[in-house]
């Protein structure tokens, strides 16, 4: 994560209902003005951390700081923060005006500022002209705008977002990815969201913080995450990955203990027919198709290597290769899991052919 100072803090939090520990031992510290995923299983804890955070829920013991104040005992409408829901709770009898002031309204502020501060949001989320529309005559996009602004409204210094995306179909969840990410770099506030889908934080987020079972298996950017996932959860969790408990069958890799796992994923592996003159045909093993995924620019090439069935992408534009066919398979790559420690493993050809990856 970043170097800058944290801004958001929890220190120690633990969080029961009843008998089900929620939180475990949380530590988190996100710097000021970074958007930060909280990416995990359903039940993984990561919506009760938002909540404790938002003051909608309070924690069994520790500590939750903002800009360096310990804010456990300060109502939730004190903290300075705006949340949106994964369901806009939207109030369905106002107008989108009204919605958009209703937190400066409560505040008591002067009515024409309430009209300059929501024809700013209008511009900000591009919603201009809507104003006087009620949330049953707009788009699911249109809503989930509305409810950005309106959390905005009363400038808060963090915002909150539950699942922001859950509720809209996928093409417009993806053009308000790319929307949400330049709003908040534009604006500049610190932001913390909720989500499942690794690629919505993959793609989104500054840094992300994973959790599961009620605690923090990792935190950093998308591409340390990726790149140097820190514990078995997290290298099964993140990226296409395909267990492989007999990796030894492979050549060129040594055997671990008798309880490792490898995890390869896709982009570890290439695919050569017969006779394509490539780099690495003298270490490649032979393997038989068994299936082929369109996935639009690329395919899905499902290949049975020995014992296992793995997976590895292949360009639309390469020679096709049939069901059944038998290919050559190269692995440069995997991840080893021994206990909790995960490491990477390159294939001991690559020395010999003298090739860096």
């Amino acid at each position: 994560m970043s170097d800058n100072a944290n801004y958001v803090e929890l220190r120690g939090i633990n969080k029961h209902y009843g008998s089900f520990q929620a939180s475990k031992d949380i530590n988190i510290q996100i710097p000021k003005g970074r958007l930060v995923a909280l990416l995990g299983p359903s039940g993984s804890g990561k919506t009760t951390i938002l909540r404790m955070i938002a003051g909608l829920e309070h924690p069994d013991s520790g500590e939750i700081l903002i800009d360096g104040k310990v804010v456990n005992n300060i109502p939730g409408s004190e903290r300075g923060i705006g949340f949106v829901f994964q369901s806009y709770a939207l109030f369905r009898y106002m107008t989108v005006y009204d919605n958009i002031a209703f937190g400066l309204r409560v505040k008591k502020t002067p009515e024409n500022e309430i009209k300059e501060r929501v024809a700013e949001l209008l511009k900000l989320i591009n919603c201009e002209g809507l104003e006087k529309r009620y949330p049953s005559q707009l788009s699911g996009g249109q809503r989930q705008r509305v409810a950005f602004a309106r959390a905005l409204a009363p400038n808060p210094q963090i915002l909150l977002l539950d699942e922001p995306f859950a509720a809209i179909d996928a093409k417009v969840r993806l053009e308000l990815r790319t929307w949400l990410r330049e709003m908040i770099t534009q604006i500049g506030i610190t932001s913390i969201f909720v989500t499942h889908d690794q690629d919505e934080a993959i793609e989104v987020a500054d840094d992300i913080i994973v959790t599961n079972q009620g605690r923090v298996e990792q935190a950093g950017t998308p591409q340390e995450l990726y790149a140097n996932p820190a514990t078995p959860f997290v290298v099964q969790f993140i990226g296409n990955s395909i267990p492989v408990k007999n990796y030894d069958q492979f050549q060129y890799f040594a055997r671990g203990g008798p309880d490792t796992v490898a995890i390869l994923r896709p982009e570890f592996i290439s695919i050569f027919k017969k006779g394509e003159s490539v780099q690495f045909s003298r270490s490649a093993e032979e393997g038989v198709v068994e299936d082929i995924i369109f996935r639009g620019s690329n395919l899905e090439i499902r290949v049975r290597l020995h014992d296992n069935l793995i997976s590895a992408i292949r360009s639309i534009n390469d020679p096709f290769v049939e069901v059944g066919e038998v290919v050559d398979v190269f692995i440069y790559r995997l991840f080893v899991v021994d206990g909790d420690r995960v490491t990477m493993e390159y294939n001991q050809s690559l020395k010999r052919e003298s090739v860096v990856i």
